[in-house]
């Protein structure tokens, strides 16, 4: 009896022992965790300056010490459990000390998130900030993009475009690319045919420009390819006459003049400053310009040079180099007669008004009345269309379009192109009723106008080259007789 007296009290001293080191064990987690949120209140403290390198370095050091530590305790079941007070303290502070490594490493993981999130934050705001400090009505209504030549040219918003309903949206830009897709074929099938057959033509060029000169002529009015549009114009223009070897390097290296220097260079901002090759001041474009025009006015004194022609030697620097530019230059002087449009007084300019003037009563009579009546004269609208060749009004897409067959049929194509410009307003020229808005119609821009629409106007016309040189002598019989109907328009 005794004994199970004294085993009774064993056991209840045991216990004893045992939920003490229980309670032990319970107050010993309690202070780790304060400590724990004590240390983390630190850390947010010091979040500016702590080092999460050494934090990660300890993570996965103590990670991979809890895997050692895993290992060596799972081992198996054993047969034999010893209740010892010391083993158990001993697996309490084991898991005590798992439990701190995780909580660190849960704290390290939201600090690396909070700061990434801060990042974030700071770099939307200064986003949101930055566009709440444009003024969106300085912006642009529209974006600059360039074209195939260089030049500027303006495209809609992309707000700006028609809307889609959602359901159709997909559908609709599906048809509009298979669309697209199938004219940029069907062009490009058309250029390399045209292509083709400008290298056919080009290998019989005698035969062509002879017997054959009316198909040569309906090709060029269609338009020359661009790839072969250098040699063609070179061909028209029969460059090969005028061409002497190394004269260009001669007189382009030779110095001007101060004053025709400055001239030339004041001009060279205001030539196509639209196009992306003559846009920077003093850049390789305006470069070759200033060259080939100093050059030609050193070596044809007789014209020097005069404002506009920097426009026709630009438009060839775009398709050739500056010695082909140069002879280009000299073509259009003697072939094409333009040296008296540019001699001092501009002699044949008024010459070339009053066959204008003619061709205005025989072809477009009724805009001739509304000149006559609002006393608007050739010089007030014409003047640069014969001294540049549309070259200063026009955009070049249109423009390489009426050299192409300016140069194989000559001067007869500028008053086609002048008497289609006018023809094109003739309803609004109509409805004018005072000379100030018979002017603004005159100034309108051309580029609204579909080039082929132009084209079929400028070609409807039955003008020949006879009666251009039938006008041309009245007027030097008549140029001194200020009675006659056109010479007092000059």
């Amino acid at each position: 009896m005794e004994s199970n007296k004294i085993y009774e009290e064993d056991k209840i001293n045991n216990n004893q022992k045992q939920e003490e080191d229980n309670e032990a064990v319970h107050t010993m987690k309690i202070e780790s965790i304060l400590n724990d949120e004590k240390e983390e209140k630190n850390d947010k403290k010091m979040e500016n300056i702590e080092d999460y390198s050494s934090l990660s370095e300890e993570f996965y050091s103590d990670a991979s010490s809890d895997n050692n530590l895993d290992q060596k305790e799972t081992v198996g079941d054993s047969k034999i459990k010893k209740a010892s007070t010391v083993n158990t303290s001993h697996s309490e502070k084991d898991t005590n000390k798992i439990y701190q490594k995780e909580l660190r490493r849960s704290n390290f993981i939201e600090n690396k998130l909070m700061t990434s999130i801060t990042k974030k934050e700071n770099a939307n705001r200064k986003n949101l900030e930055l566009a709440n400090s444009i003024n969106f009505k300085t912006c642009p209504d529209k974006i600059i993009e360039t074209d195939e030549f260089g030049f500027l040219k303006k495209v809609e918003r992309p707000g700006e475009s028609p809307y889609i309903p959602k359901q159709n949206k997909e559908k609709s830009e599906k048809e509009n690319n298979d669309k697209d897709d199938k004219k940029t074929k069907e062009y490009f099938l058309l250029i390399n045919s045209r292509t083709e057959k400008w290298i056919y033509m080009l290998e019989h060029y005698d035969i062509f420009s002879t017997k054959k000169f009316n198909k040569l002529k309906e090709r060029a009015r269609k338009g020359i390819p661009d790839s072969l549009r250098s040699n063609v114009w070179q061909l028209f223009a029969e460059m090969k006459k005028f061409y002497k070897k190394d004269i260009f390097k001669k007189y382009s290296e030779d110095k001007l003049d101060p004053d025709t220097e400055e001239t030339i260079i004041k001009d060279l901002d205001r030539t196509f400053p639209s196009c992306q090759l003559f846009k920077d001041k003093y850049g390789n474009g305006q470069r070759k310009l200033f060259k080939v025009l100093s050059g030609y006015s050193l070596y044809n004194k007789e014209v020097g040079y005069v404002q506009g022609m920097g426009f026709l030697t630009a438009l060839f620097l775009i398709y050739m180099d500056e010695e082909s530019s140069f002879f280009m230059l000299d073509s259009i002087m003697n072939k094409y007669d333009m040296k008296g449009t540019y001699l001092n007084g501009f002699p044949d300019l008024k010459k070339k008004f009053y066959v204008l003037l003619n061709l205005e009563k025989k072809f477009i009579p009724k805009i001739y009345d509304v000149f006559r009546r609002d006393n608007i004269l050739p010089s007030l609208y014409a003047s640069e269309w014969f001294i540049c060749l549309f070259a200063k009004d026009l955009h070049v897409n249109l423009l390489v379009r009426i050299f192409d067959v300016f140069f194989l049929e000559g001067h007869k194509i500028i008053y086609r192109f002048a008497l289609a410009f006018l023809k094109v307003k003739e309803k609004k020229f109509l409805e004018s009723h005072d000379m100030m808005k018979t002017l603004e119609i005159i100034r309108e821009p051309l580029d609204n106008f579909d080039n082929e629409y132009l084209f079929s106007i400028a070609f409807g016309f039955h003008l020949s080259k006879n009666l251009i040189k039938k006008f041309e002598a009245e007027y030097e019989k008549n140029k001194n007789n200020e009675k006659d109907e056109f010479v007092s328009q000059l």
